[in-house]
């Protein structure tokens, strides 16, 4: 089940399990995610549809800015995240889920590499 379903803060909103369409709830716009092991780096997540993708305005010594974070579909939650090598050497795709806790408060998970989560920046 869905950490949408039954959510207070999402009036007017569908909840979020995979199979529902979301493309009434827009995440387009800023975050702040706190990356493990880094500091706090902004992302700007552009939506067409139920596609999101997330690129790093900040980044790191991983995965740069203006490289894609990760990618992900509203309506199935499936995603896949970008990991990287310092100094960006040998990047690639692993799959990944994305997690909307509320209209301003989202995670995505890299299999085997851990969460991050994200808070809109207004």
């Amino acid at each position: 089940m869905s950490p949408l379903t039954n959510n207070p803060s999402l009036t007017n909103q569908q909840p979020a399990h995979a199979g529902s369409s979301l493309s009434v709830l827009d995440l387009s716009g800023e975050w702040i995610g706190h990356y493990r092991g880094h500091f706090d780096q902004v992302v700007k997540i552009t939506q067409n549809g139920d596609t999101i993708e997330a690129t790093k305005i900040t980044g790191d010594d991983h995965v740069p800015a203006g490289e894609v974070t990760f990618k992900a579909n509203v309506t199935t939650l499936s995603g896949e995240g970008q990991v990287a090598e310092k100094e960006f050497r040998n990047p690639c795709f692993v799959p990944g889920k994305l997690t909307i806790h509320s209209k301003d408060r989202i995670a995505f998970c890299w299999e085997n590499c851990g969460t991050v989560e994200f808070r809109k920046d207004d």
